[in-house]
């Protein structure tokens, strides 16, 4: 989405006021993690949501997904959510969401809606809006 990032030096400057840069910082707390997301999550980002899965230990009781700073989502945001959701299931560890804004709550209301046999879509969103 930036200048620097993809190429596209010829827009304006304008264009990019205001876009928060995605990041997933972490905090270790015992045997549980929090991800803290922050920015917006679409394809952009998806080498930092690939980055933040793979440092998760297998070792942990649980993971703690903090979108309180994420004010938009794409079906990036969902694809993150599945993988987030099939590593933890995986490997035994509690997950738990929290934060959820407008838009990217919206996003996971409509996915609900979605009719993809064999994906584990639905179960992902519904764990993380603690329906199951």
């Amino acid at each position: 989405m930036c200048p620097q990032c993809c190429g596209c030096r010829r827009l304006p400057p304008q264009l990019f006021e205001g876009i928060i840069p995605f990041t997933i910082s972490t905090q270790y707390l015992d045997d549980t993690v929090l991800l803290m997301a922050r920015g917006e999550i679409d394809r952009a980002c998806e080498p930092a949501c690939d980055d933040a899965l793979a440092s998760l230990p297998a070792t942990l009781d649980g993971v703690v997904l903090d979108m309180q700073n994420v004010p938009f989502m794409d079906v990036t945001g969902l694809h993150f959510l599945c993988a987030l959701h099939r590593q933890t299931t995986r490997h035994h560890t509690r997950l738990h969401t929290r934060g959820w804004q407008a838009q990217p709550r919206y996003v996971l209301d409509s996915a609900l809606h979605l009719d993809l046999r064999g994906a584990d879509l639905n179960i992902a969103v519904r764990a993380a809006l603690d329906l199951l």
